[in-house]
């Protein structure tokens, strides 16, 4: 199974942040076209820093689902589900780091 490009993971990370910012910050999302990698059923982890400190973290270490679909679930699942955090808030997202792995 192949890497992702420099370009994809920008991509990859451009997506969870468009979806917390529809979720939690009630903007308007129009997904981009995706390239074909995100079709592909792959594991994820998104991880959410705030300050440099952990602030949620959800992945699914197995290919389960499409990598764009995975992208989507983990990240707002990190956001608002993960038991070890308060849910992120609107006012927080400019402060949010976003990585995908």
């Amino acid at each position: 199974m192949d890497l992702l490009t420099a370009e994809e993971g920008a991509c990859a990370v451009r997506l969870a942040r468009s979806v917390l910012e529809q979720k939690i910050g009630g903007t308007t999302f129009s997904p981009n076209p995706l390239a074909p990698i995100f079709n592909e059923k792959r594991g994820v982890f998104v991880t959410l820093t705030e300050n440099g400190e952990l602030r949620g973290c959800i992945g699914f270490p197995y290919p389960t689902y499409p990598l764009g679909e995975a992208i989507r679930e983990a990240a707002v699942s990190a956001a608002l589900q993960d038991p070890r955090f308060p849910p992120v808030r609107a006012s927080e997202l400019p402060c949010i780091r976003v990585e995908v792995t």
